[in-house]
């Protein structure tokens, strides 16, 4: 028995090898220089598994190189200039941090083209097999598809979002699924439901209108016949989705529509020396770490809500790890800060009881794949939208940076940390996380190669993208058929009173001979 199990484990060896080595190395392009850290750090995770299953790949990023292999070449898009920052604090709506994002486009945009390494991979598109791109803030991408003739994939970084889903005919009910930039989760009320309908159709036609024009209007400086936005993201043939039917509800998807979230998490390597004295010295109480990501800045904080959590942290017993970029503050005995935290090493740590986060998508993953709870203190963008499907599901807290007071703090901390609910649930979560058929990189791996190895694999296509969404829903048809019954019931009713009155005239007439 021990003989037939020796024999079949190198057999199914011999076999996984022989698979492995017989794929094609494509040359591959992923480019996302619009960004933030964490995108970066997404697409790197994506790079590097390509490039582990010996494709010759190229990164393309306004952030500076996060891993190297001899597969994986980088290239920062900005030459001499450095990426723009802006205080995401002082946007006070949705449409003033698209501005942000805009005008970060912008000025990627007009230094990505002009730096002489990136117009050199222009020149070269036609020799890459693919080119990957974000599905969306990343438009100034797009020329790379001018005349190419390869594929064009999609990454879904903020998980389930409306559009990028429709890209392939997949029209997602908006009574279940939110609008990115709405804090509502997928229970919606009526009046939510009304919101979330009217938005996106606004959205529809206003992001084209005031986001893709100018990017358009830019490009079309550099490539005169840079085409239309829209046609170009028709183009695309695989999504891969930034998300887990765990983490963001299950929604019907294509096959060309492929999760991998928590592709760029990992497990916890061993903390520097001083950060363990930290965690070691925390005690039963353990650790609070507290990082609001990288496009929010922590010494961009309003002074109000700084001096509010330096108070909270004077008096929850906890050690509190906090990312701040500053050495402005006066400390509390119990917090330590650095401008730069090892995320995940710190989230996987034993001692770790919290996590208090602005709800990017990428952090607010590692902390549900680590098992941590979270307390919620989004900013922008699709922050609102994480931290609400978050708390509905038990697995947060949120507080209102406008609102928020030390009290409010030290209370939610204290539900956190000590109703064991949160972390229960979040733990049976993490749990369901690891527990997939295969890695979320050998996922994404695989289905690059086949839709590559397939020419697009339009034997994966779906035909509903063909049509209008007048026609997916079939209302033409609906219109067809009411104006078919209203004909049949108007014709009834005329010849049901030609009838009438005929019958009438005859009985009067016989009425008249009696």
């Amino acid at each position: 028995m021990a003989t037939l199990t020796s024999l079949i484990l190198i057999l199914l060896s011999v076999s996984l090898f022989h698979s492995n080595n017989v794929t094609q190395a494509y040359k591959i392009l992923l480019s996302v220089p619009v960004s933030c850290r964490s995108l970066h750090n997404l697409f790197t995770s994506v790079a590097l598994s390509l490039a582990l299953a010996n494709h010759n790949v190229t990164l393309i990023s306004s952030f500076p190189a996060s891993a190297q292999h001899d597969n994986l070449h980088y290239v920062y898009a900005l030459g001499e200039k450095k990426y723009p920052t802006d205080n995401i604090f002082e946007a006070q709506r949705q449409v003033d941090a698209f501005t942000i994002l805009l005008n970060a486009a912008l000025f990627v945009g007009e230094n990505m083209w002009r730096n002489a390494e990136v117009l050199a991979l222009w020149r070269d598109r036609h020799s890459f097999d693919a080119v990957i791109s974000p599905s969306y803030i990343n438009e100034v991408n797009l020329p790379f598809l001018i005349n190419y003739t390869g594929n064009f994939f999609l990454i879904c970084t903020p998980g389930i979002e409306y559009f990028a889903i429709r890209n392939a005919g997949n029209w997602l009910s908006p009574a279940v699924v939110p609008y990115i930039l709405l804090p509502y989760d997928e229970n919606m009320t009526f009046l939510e439901r009304v919101v979330n309908v009217v938005t996106l159709v606004v959205s529809r036609y206003a992001i084209p209108y005031f986001f893709f024009s100018k990017q358009e209007e830019l490009l079309r400086k550099f490539f005169p016949e840079f085409g239309d936005v829209l046609e170009y993201y028709d183009r695309v043939s695989l999504t891969l989705i930034n998300g887990h039917p765990a983490l963001d509800n299950p929604v019907p998807l294509l096959p060309s529509q492929v999760y991998i979230g928590t592709i760029n998490a990992h497990l916890p390597r061993p903390l520097p020396m001083d950060l363990e004295q930290v965690m070691q010295s925390s005690g039963d109480a353990g650790v609070i770490y507290f990082s609001i990501g990288s496009v929010a800045v922590s010494k961009d904080i309003p002074a109000r809500a700084k001096a509010a959590f330096l108070e909270a942290f004077a008096r929850v017993p906890q050690k509190v790890l906090w990312k701040y970029e500053g050495d402005d503050l006066k400390l509390p005995d119990n917090v330590v800060t650095r401008s730069w935290l090892p995320q995940q090493d710190i989230l996987g740590h034993p001692k770790t009881r919290l996590f208090i986060s602005h709800c990017g998508n990428l952090g607010t993953q590692e902390a549900k794949y680590h098992g941590v709870p979270i307390l919620a203190v989004p900013v922008a963008f699709d922050q609102p939208r994480n931290a609400a499907r978050m708390v509905q599901k038990g697995l947060a807290l949120a507080l209102d940076w406008h609102t928020l007071t030390a009290d409010d703090i030290v209370s939610a901390i204290d539900e956190l940390v000590n109703n064991t609910s949160y972390s229960e649930r979040i733990q049976n979560l993490s749990a369901i996380l690891k527990d997939q058929m295969e890695t979320p990189q050998r996922r994404a791996v695989w289905h690059i190669e086949h839709f590559i190895k397939n020419q697009g694999a339009p034997h994966l296509h779906y035909p509903g993208k063909n049509l209008h969404f007048l026609q997916y829903i079939c209302l033409d048809v609906v219109l067809f058929l009411l104006l078919l019954l209203y004909i049949v019931c108007r014709l009834s009713a005329y010849f049901l009173r030609a009838i009438g009155r005929r019958v009438f005239r005859i009985n009067k007439r016989k009425l008249k001979t009696r």
